[in-house]
């Protein structure tokens, strides 16, 4: 009787091992899908919209100097505000530049000590970048991650952030203002949800200059850093009017008057291709 109970104690123990070892980590050992491998760089180089560092860590210390040129090893974040727009490289054993890494199993991550006081804005959810945003004035940190599989694969050391006011920052896009550039004469605005105003057109006429100008919710009208943003825009009917693009100023058109009669125009503000804003549509009236 105690040899038979042994005999199946030991098989039941067994199938529950096999058990386990099916189960657990099932991504890792599925026969179709090879296995993901971790990313593991030998430090981290967070860059500004002209590609210059501004964070550097190398082998889990943040740098003061890099390439022997002085370096912050602290970040800012603008009170309700956005920073510049920053990206995340890499850095191998050759202290070579190296991209994040493109397989969909590793996504770009983040801890921030005190989220009352900082969050992050990311203009394109999966892109390796991110603004920051001050939510009240003080001081916290920022650990950045690389997620593998729902658990954090590498990560940043603690990098002090200062959140402060600054006079020339701004925030996210909730509207934008399009009018005459020599004397600022406003024509039209609009929201995402709303518009006032138009723009008018004599019928095979061209429209003096026109500038558009974004504002956040605290009504500070900006134009946004420019390649990295850009201007797209679609009339309702391409028959009546043509928008013309100015050479060499990104937030200028004309207008051209085709047809007599009316229709819409809706401007977008794109990055990387994602449309960061998207306008209520603005009436255009040609003569």
């Amino acid at each position: 009787m105690t040899s038979f109970f042994l005999k199946y104690s030991s098989i039941v123990a067994v199938l529950f091992l096999i058990i386990i070892s099916i189960t657990s980590c099932s991504d890792e050992t599925d026969p179709v899908i090879p296995p993901s491998e971790h990313f593991e760089p030998e430090g981290w180089v967070v860059r500004d919209a002209t590609t210059k560092p501004i964070i550097v860590v190398w082998q889990g210390v943040i740098q003061t100097t890099w390439n022997s040129t002085s370096i912050p090893d602290t970040l800012y974040a603008p009170l309700n505000a956005l920073s510049d727009h920053y990206t995340v490289k890499f850095l191998d054993i050759n202290k070579n530049i190296i991209n994040p890494p493109s397989e969909p199993d590793h996504q770009f991550g983040w801890l921030i000590t005190n989220p009352a006081m900082l969050e992050i804005i990311r203009d394109n959810p999966t892109d390796w970048a991110f603004h920051l945003k001050g939510l009240t004035n003080g001081t916290t940190s920022l650990e950045l991650q690389v997620m593998h599989l729902g658990h954090v694969d590498v990560k940043t050391p603690k990098i002090p952030v200062i959140i402060r006011e600054d006079t020339t920052a701004y925030g996210e896009p909730i509207g934008l203002r399009l009018s005459y550039e020599e004397d600022g004469t406003v024509l039209a605005t609009a929201t995402d949800t709303s518009s006032t105003g138009s723009v008018g057109v004599e019928k095979d006429s061209l429209t003096d200059h026109i500038e558009i100008e974004f504002f956040d919710d605290q009504n500070r009208y900006y134009q946004p850093e420019y390649p990295l943003h850009t201007l797209n825009f679609t009339v309702a009917n391409s028959a009546i009017v043509q928008i013309l693009p100015e050479a060499g100023e990104p937030w200028v058109i004309r207008v051209k008057g085709l047809a007599t009669g009316s229709t819409t125009v809706t401007f977008k503000l794109m990055v990387a291709g994602v449309a960061e804003f998207i306008s209520f549509p603005i009436n255009v009236n040609v003569q």
